[in-house]
C-alpha cells in the first residue's frame, strides 16, 4: 500500500514536471505536411567557428552555438540565410544543418542541399533545381534562387524561392539601388511565368521572395511596394508593370509578430544606435497558391526560463550582445500550406480557397 502511494506521488510529480517542461506552443508546426521556412540574416558568418579562415572581414560575433539551438527549436524544412561570405563552400552550411536537424536520423544518405548566391544561402531538405545567382538583366547585387523539388507523392507543386539581401543604408543612391533590385526581381518573375527567356516555371508554382530587404521607416519603401504590387519603377530597363501572382493579383506579405504573441513585428533592432527597431526582413509570397498556416518572429528574450529550458534555447540566442542591447536581425519562421496530393489543408491551398 505504501509502495503504491509513493509510486502514485512520483507519477503525479513527473506528470506535473512534464507539463511545466512542454515546449512553447507557438514553436509547433500544425501539420507535418506544411513546409516550414526559416529566413535569417545571421550577421556576417557568425554561425561558423572563430578560427574559420573563410570568415568575412566584417565578422565580429560568434553565434554558432545559438544558431544550432535555434535550428533545433524551429526544425525548418527550407532555410534562407543572408550575410554568408560568398567565397565560402556552401557545403559548410549544409554540414551545420545535417548535424543540427538531420533530414532523416536513420538514413545518413539523405542530406540537406544548399546553394549560395551573392551572400545568400538557400538550403532545403529536398533537392534544389533551377539554381541561379542573378536576375536578367542583372543588377549590382545578385540573389540565391532555386526551385525546391518537393516530394511528388505528397505535393502537387514545387516551391520556387528567391533569397535576397537588398542594399542597406540611407540616402537617395541606396534607395534607388533597392528599387532597382526589386524591379529586377519582378522582371524575373514575369520571365518565370511566361514561356521562353531565362526561366520557365510550371503554371501555379508557388513563389516565395524573402530576405533582409532593409525596409526602413525613414524611406518610401518603394522596393517593398514593387515586390508586392509588381509596379515597376524603371519600365524602360525592366519592362512593364505586372500583377505578380498567378491569378493576376498582388502578392501577400507575411508580417508575423514576436513568438506569435502580440503586436511586436520588428525584425531588426540595435539599442546602441539611434535607429528605431523595424521590420527590415520580409517574406512575400504568391497567396493564390500558398497559404500561411502559422508564422512568427522568434524572440528568445520574451520567453520565460521554463519555456527556454523546454525549447532548448537561451535568453540571448537571438541577440548579438543582450547586455548591450545589440540584436541585429531576428529569425522569421513561416509554415506554408503548399498545393498537395488529395484533399485536406494542402488541397485547399491548391484550389485557391485558402487566400490570406
Amino acid at each position: 500500500m505504501i509502495r503504491r502511494f509513493y509510486i502514485g506521488v512520483l507519477a503525479a510529480w513527473i506528470g506535473a514536471g512534464t507539463a511545466l517542461a512542454e515546449r512553447p506552443e507557438f514553436l509547433a508546426k500544425r501539420d507535418p505536411a506544411q513546409v516550414r521556412l526559416l529566413c535569417y540574416n545571421v550577421n556576417w558568418d557568425s554561425i561558423f567557428p572563430d578560427d574559420d579562415p573563410l570568415n568575412h572581414k566584417w565578422r565580429k560575433y560568434n553565434c554558432a552555438a545559438a544558431f544550432v539551438r535555434v535550428l533545433k527549436a524551429v526544425a525548418p524544412d527550407v532555410v534562407c540565410l543572408q550575410e554568408i561570405n560568398q567565397t565560402r563552400p556552401v557545403q559548410q552550411v549544409a554540414t551545420i544543418l545535417n548535424r543540427a536537424v538531420p533530414v532523416d536520423p536513420d538514413d545518413d544518405s539523405r542530406l540537406w542541399q544548399a546553394y549560395l548566391g551573392q551572400d545568400n544561402v538557400i538550403a532545403a531538405r529536398w533537392p534544389l533545381k533551377m539554381t541561379a545567382s542573378d536576375t536578367s538583366p542583372p543588377t549590382d547585387r545578385g540573389h540565391a534562387m532555386a526551385l525546391v523539388d518537393l516530394p511528388d507523392d505528397r505535393y502537387a507543386a514545387d516551391l520556387y524561392v528567391i533569397d535576397a539581401h537588398f542594399k542597406s543604408g540611407g540616402g537617395a543612391e541606396n534607395i534607388a539601388r533597392r528599387v532597382k533590385h526589386a524591379d529586377a526581381i519582378v522582371q524575373w518573375i514575369r520571365d518565370a511565368r511566361t514561356a521562353g527567356g531565362n526561366i520557365d516555371l510550371p503554371a501555379r508554382t508557388p513563389i516565395v521572395i524573402c530576405g533582409d530587404m532593409n525596409v526602413y521607416d525613414n524611406d518610401a519603401r518603394r522596393h517593398l511596394f514593387t515586390l508586392v504590387s509588381g509596379d515597376v519603377a524603371d519600365e524602360q530597363a525592366f519592362g512593364a508593370d505586372i500583377l505578380p501572382d498567378w491569378d493576376n493579383t498582388v502578392m501577400g506579405d507575411v508580417l508575423p509578430s514576436h513568438n506569435a504573441r502580440g503586436a511586436e513585428h520588428w525584425t531588426w533592432r540595435d539599442d546602441t544606435t539611434k535607429f528605431n527597431p523595424g521590420p527590415l526582413d520580409h517574406v512575400v509570397y504568391t497567396d493564390s497558391v500558398l497559404r500561411v498556416a502559422h508564422a512568427f518572429v522568434l524572440d528568445t528574450t520574451m520567453l520565460s526560463d521554463a519555456e527556454l529550458q523546454a525549447a532548448g534555447l537561451e535568453k540571448g540566442d537571438v541577440a548579438l550582445d543582450l547586455a548591450k542591447g545589440e540584436f541585429d536581425h531576428l529569425p522569421i519562421v513561416v509554415d506554408f500550406v503548399v498545393p498537395g496530393r488529395g484533399e485536406g489543408e494542402a488541397g485547399a491551398a491548391k484550389r485557391g480557397d485558402g487566400r490570406r
